[in-house]
């Protein structure tokens, strides 16, 4: 063929994964010596290494090829080993590429094939496209069918980077350690042998690698990364939100699992993930190209090539593969805690940043108040506002636009709860002091009806507060609250005895000490309050305990501050059980 001009060709190679080894060098010298006996001289090679040929999509070689053959190409012919190297996206998908060559001037010619020129030849090769498909869909089909056995028998922790917090533990069929890998946020992984000691560390474009026989377990890894998960559960169950946990540690320099800063969505993504309570779960999202499956294990093609977030449903869940970081208790209790917050608004927020969010409504349109910053063109100075929901939401159509300074309500209400629960006393201690003689004249044996009657409608105000209490995402599922109405309830069943004429057994009172300190140690809390000395956290729980709503009527102009009709009684009742608690526990 030396006498004969060369005609100019580009080569095209793929290979599906890292593990076929010698794949691409085969690849290049067939073509290579297939192209020196039919008269084409390779000027290129475009590559794509370690990519799946389902899909066009990421395979930045096969892209490039066709831009170049289709502008100022210096190529005649693309060369390649196999349909399947070419493409495994189907007859559609194939055809779509070699017409766009073909419109281009440009030859396609599958080396090892043997494809004839003509119709017979396009028939056959629509054939072996189909077949390249069919190969992937059934490969496919078996690799999940082999996950699946995998996950619920042997319960094998499946491939990927592993949870924040754990390290994958590789073992012999038999149960024997062989190492364990840990990823670090610089996308390197550090290799430790059976007891324990470093290794090696494996740069992060190298896969650790396994054998079939191998089982792979999740074990906790990096201690500081053991209790950063847990002080987010921790977190979460005291009503702080994703975004506060976020911001937290990226302020105290916590880096993420990738080295990067905390996101609201990797937060969420810890604290949703059963994997932390030690189970297994696969099936969250279909990755595939090709097939997903439901909860059942069952095959179903997937539509489209983005991943796709799957029901809770089609989960497939392996309870008690691995050692928690967290217990069941609690990872369900945050779980509790995040499904409240949805339906609570700006009460769910866990820092006094819009203090008064979700208490606040508007008496014209019915919206509740957002908690907004404004900032000033110039000084750049930042203001807070309560703006109107209906506003925000729908404009003049639905209501005023209204703006209620932040930081001055804020102390108004602050300053108003105080003024309530101290009366008319004009210190602490005379305030103490009254609630005591409150507190001591509901302890004569002879009290009347008007005075059983009354104390119940207290009690009655106390029990429903609390289910709200326990309704709050912030305060749901504590275990004092849950305490607190069982003891209410008791409280309930015995003036009602009382009332019907079938006295309770009579339980000791508290001793006047003992409400004298409780009654300082709860003023005291509202002066802190008031004074911006208390946490945001028990500011919110004082407010949402003793604020029942705040009115706002946008065209007089006026608001309406509404407060427990009885603090007093509530305040008693609180102090009478808590009181009681410490007793019985002592």
């Amino acid at each position: 063929m030396s006498g004969k001009t060369l005609l100019p060709a580009s080569g095209y190679a793929r290979r599906s994964t890292d593990m076929q080894e010698r794949s691409i060098p085969d690849q290049k010298a067939h073509v290579e010596r297939w192209a020196a006996e039919h008269g084409y001289r390779v000027l290129r090679w475009y590559v794509d290494d370690a990519i799946s040929g389902t899909s066009t999509k990421g395979r930045d070689a096969f892209e490039r090829m066709i831009r170049d053959a289709e502008n100022g190409r210096d190529f005649e012919a693309v060369l390649c080993y196999d349909i399947s190297r070419f493409s495994r996206g189907g007859t559609n998908e194939t055809g779509y590429y070699l017409h766009r060559l073909n419109l281009a001037g440009v030859k396609t010619v599958f080396t090892a094939e043997g494809i004839p020129e003509g119709d017979e030849g396009e028939l056959l090769q629509g054939v072996k496209s189909w077949q390249a498909r069919q190969f992937s869909v059934k490969l496919a089909r078996d690799v999940i069918r082999g996950q699946l056995s995998s996950l619920k028998q042997r319960r094998c922790a499946q491939g990927g980077r592993a949870p924040y917090g754990y390290d994958r533990r590789y073992l012999a069929a038999d149960g024997t350690v062989l190492r364990t890998i840990r990823y670090l946020p610089d996308g390197r992984k550090r290799e430790f042998d059976a007891q324990g000691r470093h290794v090696r560390f494996i740069a992060r474009e190298e896969r650790p690698g396994k054998t079939k026989s191998d089982v792979v377990r999740l074990v906790p890894g990096d201690p500081e990364h053991v209790e950063i998960v847990r002080e987010m559960f921790e977190r979460c169950i005291e009503g702080y939100g994703y975004w506060s946990i976020a911001s937290d540690l990226n302020k105290r320099g916590v880096p993420g699992p990738k080295g990067n800063p905390w996101s609201e969505t990797m937060v969420k993504m810890i604290l949703r993930n059963p994997v932390y309570r030690g189970a297994l779960v696969w099936n969250r999202k279909t990755v595939g190209k090709i097939s997903g499956f439901d909860g059942e294990g069952r095959l179903r093609p997937k539509n489209g090539r983005m991943t796709k977030a799957n029901d809770r449903k089609d989960w497939i869940v392996i309870e008690d593969a691995h050692d928690p970081l967290v217990d069941g208790k609690t990872f369900e209790r945050a779980q509790r805690v995040m499904e409240g917050r949805r339906t609570k608004g700006g009460l769910a927020r866990p820092t006094n940043r819009y203090l008064l969010s979700g208490l606040m409504r508007c008496v014209k349109c019915g919206h509740t108040y957002w908690g907004c910053t404004s900032t000033h063109h110039y000084t750049r100075k930042k203001t807070r506002f309560y703006k109107d929901g209906g506003y925000q939401t729908h404009g003049r159509a639905v209501c005023l636009h209204t703006m209620i300074d932040a930081d001055a309500l804020d102390a108004w209400v602050l300053r108003r709860l105080r003024v309530v629960i101290l009366g008319d006393a004009a210190t602490v201690e005379q305030a103490v002091a009254a609630f005591v003689r409150a507190a001591a004249s509901g302890r004569d044996d002879g009290e009347d009806r008007a005075r059983a009657e009354k104390e119940l409608a207290a009690v009655n105000k106390r029990v429903k507060a609390t289910v709200g209490l326990l309704g709050n995402a912030e305060l749901g599922g504590m275990a004092e609250l849950e305490q607190a109405l069982v003891e209410l309830q008791r409280q309930r069943k015995e003036l009602e005895e009382r009332l019907a004429g079938t006295e309770a057994p009579a339980k000791p009172a508290p001793s006047e000490a003992e409400l004298r300190s409780w009654a300082r140690e709860k003023l005291e809390e509202l002066g802190a309050a008031v004074a911006g000395r208390m946490p945001p956290m028990e500011l919110r729980r004082v407010v949402n305990c003793y604020v029942e709503r705040i009115e706002v009527d946008p065209v007089a102009k006026k608001g309406a501050l509404y407060l427990p009709a009885d603090a007093l009684a509530c305040l008693e009742a609180d102090a009478i059980r808590r009181v009681n608690n410490a007793s019985q526990k002592n």
